[in-house]
């Protein structure tokens, strides 16, 4: 069997292994946006201050 006939499958039990900088990089974005995120809710993020008078 010839290369041109030959079947190249990746083995599916495998995980294909990501660079690590940009998974890293990926965290530290996903990081950014989530503090973003809360600063930008954060009075919504307080609990309600309920006084009940009777």
């Amino acid at each position: 069997m010839t290369d041109k006939n030959r079947k190249h499958d990746t083995p599916k039990d495998k995980p294909e292994r990501k660079n690590d900088k940009s998974s890293e990089n990926g965290k530290k974005h996903q990081d950014e946006l989530l503090d973003e995120g809360v600063e930008e809710t954060f009075p919504a993020s307080d609990p309600v201050s309920v006084r009940i008078t009777k």
